[in-house]
């Protein structure tokens, strides 16, 4: 019976059931998993001489140091077939002392020339988490001028915004404002905005992610998850994820094709496969609808995992769908193409 409880392990049971919603929070230092594999890369399937891959980076206390997106391509000339590789972005996290959360993101996009493909220079972000009481608030992201190979950052022209950011058991919200403040004039909002919804199972039911400019139509869209396995994500063990809960790793492919009926080409828009930090387990099914300045077309998605004996997932094969806005009701019934992916998740 409970009353038979002494009234001092009562007060501390019940401060333990007091203290349980900020455990599920996403600003607590993560549970290292000792035993489980880290995550060393994602590798697409080659198609053409030509593949994507993410890489990660640890150090001895299995923190993400780094994070790295490449694109290795093969050519034809005269000459034969050459095979380059391209590192299109870096992540750097930076950490105080033995402290499992980074207190900041350095991230540095590429650019390349067209003839050559050698780089010509970097666009730079830091990225520093701010908090409140424990819990994560808001970035403050500084963007530098375009540093060109070899070249020293700007610190002098760096402009500095501030994102807003909460998070709680069932939602996910990150604003970032970039709209001029002191402009005697109207200036056209530039906002980038995504929220997320999330189920009993502490994975993603719902994805919003827009591009606010002020006019009637913009850029966005919408993703709806419906299924996931029972395994586990190997995102979600990184000690990164509290702090990148609205984060994802994106790999997207170019989809070109013709049209059935007279034979000109047709932009299908990019294929966009998702694996989000934020899901406990590994998405099985979802679809991206996007906003009018875009593709008319809906992608459905299917996935398909084999996994090792730490219910890891190894290599998964995607289906994906495209098919036609039918009606204004949002009828997608007619299938334009289907497209199939495979990636290679290896660990250490």
């Amino acid at each position: 019976m409970i009353k038979s409880i002494p009234l001092k392990f009562m007060l501390k049971f019940l401060l333990l059931l007091s203290l349980l919603p900020f455990v599920s929070q996403a600003q607590n230092k993560p549970t290292p998993q000792t035993n489980t594999p880290l995550l060393i890369s994602i590798v697409s399937d080659t198609v053409k001489g030509n593949y994507k891959a993410v890489f990660f980076e640890y150090d001895q206390l299995k923190r993400v140091t780094a994070i790295t997106d490449m694109l290795y391509e093969t050519k034809e000339s005269p000459k034969g077939k050459s095979g380059s590789e391209k590192a299109i972005k870096h992540q750097y996290f930076k950490y105080h002392n033995n402290e499992q959360l980074p207190y900041l993101r350095r991230v540095e996009t590429n650019d390349f020339d067209e003839k050559t493909g050698t780089v010509l220079g970097a666009d730079v972000e830091d990225q520093i988490f701010l908090f409140k009481n424990g819990e994560r608030i808001g970035d403050s992201i500084i963007n530098y001028p375009f540093r060109e190979v070899n070249a020293k950052l700007d610190l002098t022209h760096a402009t500095k915004t501030v994102t807003f950011f909460k998070q709680t058991a069932s939602k996910v919200e990150r604003i970032l404002d970039f709209s001029e403040k002191d402009s005697t004039t109207y200036v056209p909002p530039n906002i980038y905005s995504n929220s997320f919804v999330i189920n009993q199972d502490h994975n993603i039911r719902y994805e919003s992610a827009e591009h606010n400019t002020g006019g009637k139509f913009y850029p966005r869209a919408n993703f709806t998850f419906t299924k996931f396995d029972r395994a586990i994500n190997p995102l979600h063990q990184l000690n990164i994820a509290p702090l990148v809960s609205n984060e994802k790793i994106t790999l997207s492919f170019e989809t070109k094709g013709k049209e059935d009926n007279d034979r000109r080409s047709f932009d299908y828009g990019n294929i966009e496969l998702n694996w989000h930090f934020l899901n406990q387990n590994n998405p099985m099914n979802y679809s991206i609808e996007r906003g009018e300045t875009e593709t008319p077309l809906k992608d459905l998605i299917q996935l398909t995992y084999s996994y090792n004996q730490y219910h890891q997932p190894t290599y998964c094969k995607i289906s994906i769908k495209k098919v036609m806005n039918k009606d204004k009701d949002h009828h997608y019934d007619d299938l334009a193409r289907t497209f199939k992916k495979a990636f290679t998740f290896r660990y250490k």
